[in-house]
């Protein structure tokens, strides 16, 4: 009797306590799984900034480009300073200028890029243009130096090119002083033109 009673004693308990449910196959595919993470946001890749005014050019022929910058003006000594990108280039100071504008000419006449100063003077009402080669690890100016007065000065005059009908030679402009009776100052200034050698190429 004993016996009969613990085996019914233990079918009782069994049928008491609850199967754990297996979850189906359609339940399970229906679980989310949320994984919390911060969106990963790329940075935009830095470009060097430019100094004002700077320009870039291949002014070391078969490498590459690098810009050049108008570093320092001194106005109490009268002198420009124009320095270049991680000092590729030599410093290249200019007397007798308060200021300047850079601008690069590319011919094929040339191996590299040119450098044109269009410096600004003490006298106000002209600027002075300089062209530089850098040659033999030093900044040789292409032509002399040349003054074009303000009234000349317009957005379709290029001051300065390569003469295409004189190889070895470069065709500028520049302005004159001239009496001029007919003018109310008595005086005018005149635009002219010539062909002159190259001096460093």
């Amino acid at each position: 009797m004993k016996l009969i009673g613990l085996a019914l004693l233990f079918v009782l308990i069994n049928c008491g306590t609850p199967q754990k449910k297996t979850p189906s196959s359609s339940e399970s595919n229906n679980e989310k799984v949320i994984i919390s993470s911060e969106p990963k946001t790329e940075k935009p890749e830095e470009k060097p900034t430019l100094p004002n005014g700077a320009v870039t050019a291949h002014f070391t022929s078969g490498t590459l480009p690098y810009y050049g910058y108008v570093q320092n003006v001194d106005k109490r000594k009268g002198e420009t300073t124009i320095a270049f990108e991680n000092n590729k280039a030599p410093l290249l100071k200019i007397p007798k200028t308060y200021g300047a504008k850079l601008e690069v000419l590319t011919f094929p006449e040339f191996k590299s890029d040119l450098l044109l100063v269009t410096a600004q003077l003490k006298d106000p009402i002209f600027n002075k243009y300089f062209l530089y080669v850098l040659k033999n690890g030093g900044w040789q100016p292409v032509v002399n130096g040349f003054a074009l007065h303000k009234s000349h000065v317009n957005d379709t005059l290029v001051p300065i090119t390569v003469d295409p009908e004189k190889p070895g030679h470069m065709f500028r402009y520049y302005s004159v002083f001239d009496l001029d009776e007919e003018s109310e100052l008595g005086y005018t200034w005149r635009l002219f033109n010539e062909s002159i050698p190259i001096q460093n190429q």
